[in-house]
């Protein structure tokens, strides 16, 4: 009996130790999921900004060689390659973690680059010569490529030292972010951003009521006061949170400046998870939205993810969307849908919905170029079919999808009716735009490669 007795006593520590070692295994597994995923991060965004670092170079050297040749010939290679270089430059922007940070002067300047570098190829290729202000022009994107590539070199050389991480710049420059926070990087891209003199004649074009958070071109209804932006917020989690949602500031608030209003609201969920949101002054919209939680793993589909994405804007509204593309990131799923008006996709509006790729949770929603762009719109039918405008595509491209038609932007924020073709060459995909009453190329678009692919549905 008193064997017995001890037996008895031994197995509840024996199973209690199996547990606690299941749990501890668990806890292990979680945390290497999640400092893989924060690893991969900080190496995407650091080869983003190398290769951001290697084409400032590129354009620093073709200018410089530019300036300094009188060949016709070697004149259209360096701009050909300018031209090539600028537009990469764009695309490794674009992937660094800057959602917040406004770079109006950054931007134009690699803009004006790849447009001015088109352009003067062109007319070199069609046998003209460049003409004095075409000299002045290349003049003034040569100080301005040489300033850009010193002041990426500086960062380059605190960053690759590794005293200064990227997390931390993402953790504060989310689309949730009021622009208030910052880190050494963001203070050094502002910093940048300030010093870079625009050539002379584009100051106004840098003035803020024409700069990326402009007025919408709609007015999104009465102004709302703080309790109504509250109330946005919760209708829009539509969940229990813990304690009330703070607003932490409002950006122009007076409408002094010209810009898209909000009030910047955080709030918490019941499990500790931390939200932020920027609601309208003026409409109390909800114009974006992030949740602050880490995804470790991926149990859904791009196509169950999709279906949810619908529905979730369904519900808040937005009742016709097309869906356009979609990424991974640090387990989520970031997905582009675009308003249909009269059977036309408008892509210049496009809402973006970030879903965690474990349960299909909202961990994200940002809707400024639906609440800035929209206006009521008049086009005419396209003067060419589909298959007219098909035969405008390179003869080595294989279409692949059925084209539609949408609206995008060309190079100078035009917006244009063009049907969208999806087409492939050798392990290359692109989408390509075709203007649906000139026949014009409005833009091209790679779809795989570097950076990293969207993804299609399935």
């Amino acid at each position: 009996m008193p064997m017995r007795s001890q037996r008895g006593v031994v197995w509840p520590y024996l199973m209690l130790g199996v547990a606690l070692v299941g749990a501890l295994s668990f806890g292990w597994y979680q945390t290497r999921q999640k400092n893989k995923l924060a690893l991969d991060a900080e190496n995407k965004y650091m080869s983003a900004f190398h290769k951001l670092k290697w084409t400032s170079e590129n354009i620093e050297e073709r200018t410089a060689r530019l300036i300094a040749t009188n060949d016709p010939r070697l004149q259209e290679s360096l701009l050909a390659d300018l031209r090539v270089h600028s537009a990469q430059a764009v695309e490794h922007m674009a992937v660094l973690p800057f959602l917040t940070t406004n770079t109006p002067r950054i931007e134009n300047f690699l803009n004006t680059m790849r447009e001015q570098s088109e352009l003067m190829h062109t007319k070199i290729n069609q046998g003209q010569v460049l003409t004095p202000d075409d000299w002045n022009q290349l003049a003034e994107l040569r100080k301005q490529s040489v300033f850009f590539e010193g002041e990426l070199g500086n960062l380059l050389g605190v960053v690759s030292n590794g005293m200064i991480r990227w997390r931390d710049t993402v953790r504060v420059t989310g689309p949730s972010q009021s622009g208030t926070a910052t880190t050494p990087i963001t203070r050094s891209v502002v910093q940048l951003e300030k010093a870079l003199t625009p050539p002379p004649g584009e100051e106004k074009t840098l003035a803020p009521e024409n700069g990326p958070l402009k007025r919408p071109r709609t007015d999104p209804g009465p102004r709302v006061d703080a309790a109504k932006a509250v109330a946005a917020v919760k209708k829009f989690v539509d969940m229990p949170l813990k304690g009330e949602p703070q607003i932490t500031g409002t950006s122009d608030p007076k409408d002094e400046e010209h810009l898209f209003s909000l009030y910047f609201i955080n709030t918490v969920k019941q499990n500790g998870t931390p939200l932020n949101f920027g609601i309208s002054v003026h409409g109390g919209h909800v114009v974006y939205m992030l949740d602050g939680r880490t995804v470790t793993e991926k149990r859904l589909t791009v196509s169950q993810l999709v279906e949810r994405a619908r529905q979730m804007l369904r519900q808040r509204g937005y009742e016709a969307v097309e869906f356009i593309s979609a990424a991974e990131n640090d387990g989520t799923l970031v997905m582009d849908f675009a308003p249909i008006e009269q059977g036309v996709a408008v892509m210049v509006d496009k809402i973006k919905v970030m879903l965690a790729m474990d349960n299909a949770e909202l961990v994200g929603f940002d809707a400024k170029n639906y609440w800035i762009n929209r206006h009521n719109r008049e086009w005419n039918r396209p003067k060419l079919s589909a298959d007219q405008a098909r035969e405008r595509l390179a003869p080595r491209l294989k279409p692949e999808a059925k084209p539609r038609l949408v609206i995008v932007a060309d190079q100078r924020s035009k917006e244009r009716l063009s049907w969208e073709f999806t087409a492939s060459v050798d392990d290359q995909r692109y989408r390509i735009f075709v203007d649906a009453n000139s026949g014009e190329e409005v833009d091209v678009q790679r779809i795989t490669g570097d950076p990293a692919p969207p993804l299609t549905e399935g």
